[in-house]
Order: structure tokens, then sequence, then C-alpha cells
């Protein structure tokens, strides 16, 4: 997960930080923290392609303030995450108009940005997303939707269940690392699948629903068709 920290106070940007790693040592998570002293080289990094899960912003910014970086950036469809930190509620009835989805007052505090967090995660575990650099946007692909992804030379390719492929620029162990969720079994050295599109084992291969097969590592075979039948057996 992708969080920006934008606050023109490094005390406070540090702080939140050490919160956010506390709260997300025990979470299913890579976490990687990126922070802005102002809105607009955070608007800059996100205009070059970046993309965060969720953004805390600070209301009282010397350059521009945090409601209007909101605005920016919603006006830019960005439709992850905003939470806004502030000293005052001053502007709580505009963090709305943004579909911010927590207003933390400081001083900061684990309990409260714990219940914030708790808050946009279970919003967001039915809509686990996986963000891939297409060209010069981002693309926003649902976890039920990438079918399998399979190692090629230096790179990896993506295979959505509609069809469509992307080009990964990275490791299939990144990858693997990056999505870190159950429903992905890692059954061959060059391939990653999401067990929910299996549809059988032929011939120490997975069949999938598309039609599409993907290896099974021969040594471990049994230990992975096992890990594919308890993950059935787990979801009733």
């Amino acid at each position: 997960m992708k969080i920006a920290i934008c606050d023109d106070n490094s005390l406070d940007r540090e702080l939140i930080c050490d919160l956010l790693r506390v709260y997300f040592s025990e979470k299913p998570f890579t976490l990687e923290i990126a922070h802005f002293e102002n809105g607009i080289n955070l608007l800059h990094d996100i205009g070059d392609g970046s993309f965060y899960d969720i953004i805390f912003l600070d209301i009282y910014m010397d350059s521009l303030l945090g409601i209007d970086v909101a605005k920016q950036l919603r006006d830019r469809d960005y439709r992850g995450e905003i939470v806004f930190v502030t000293a005052s509620s001053d502007y709580a009835v505009d963090g709305y108009e943004v579909q911010a989805s927590a207003y933390l007052l400081k001083p900061h505090s684990y309990e409260k940005l714990s219940a914030a967090m708790d808050h946009i995660l279970r919003g967001r575990r039915s809509e686990c997303m996986y963000y891939v650099k297409h060209r010069k946007d981002v693309i926003c692909i649902p976890y039920n939707e990438i079918l399998y992804v399979e190692s090629s030379n230096s790179k990896c390719i993506l295979h959505r269940t509609n069809g469509t492929c992307y080009t990964l620029y990275k490791q299939l162990g990144d990858v693997e690392r990056e999505l870190k969720d159950i429903r992905f079994l890692r059954c061959h050295q060059s391939f990653l699948v999401n067990m929910n599109c299996i549809q059988q084992i032929h011939d120490r291969q997975f069949e999938l629903s598309t039609g599409d097969t993907v290896l099974i590592r021969q040594r471990d075979f049994k230990n992975i068709r096992q890990q594919y039948l308890d993950y059935i057996e787990g979801k009733g």
C-alpha cells in the first residue's frame, strides 16, 4: 500500500509516518510512504504518474491549502482516499465536498489514526486494486480481475479476465510481494495464478475459467495442489 503524507511541518510528517508503521506492522500489506512538504510537489508527483492509495493532507500549508490540493486531486480524477489532518475543524464541511475519508484533529494520536485506518480498510477490503502504469496512465485493476501473471525474461505479463494484458517491468517475486493476497498462488517459477479463476487441475496444470492454462511446478505438485484445495475448502 502506497501512502503520501503532505504537511509543511517535518515533525508532523514523521509522527504520522511512525504511527502508520505501527498500525501496518500487523497488517498483510507492503507499506510505502512518501513525504511532501507542500501540495504543489504532491500534485507534480501525481501528474508524473505516481499513485497513492491514501493521501494524508494538512489543511494549513503555506503554498496551497490542503483543501485546495484535494479539489485539484479530484479534478484530476484521483480516486484514492484523502485524510485531512489539521489543528482546526473550520474546513470539516468542505471535506465532504472532496469525499474525504477522515478528518483528524491535531494533536496526533494512535487511537485517532487507527480508527480512521480501520474505517478506510473496511471500505476497501472488497475493492483491492493493483495499479499498473500503462503508457502515461495509471490503470487500477481490481484483484478479482487479475487472471494470472507470468514471468517473461526480465519483465512480467499481467493477464486480466477481460483478455487485456499489461507489461510490468519488474520481477514476478516483486509482483507477488505487492499483491500479497491469499487468493494468489505461486504455482510455478514463471506463474502467479488467481485461485478464484481456477476451473480444474488437468495434466498437472491449472485450467482457468477463460480456458487458459498455467503450469504447476512438478517437484511441488502435491503441495501446490493441496494449497489450492485448502483455499477452496476455506472459502466454504
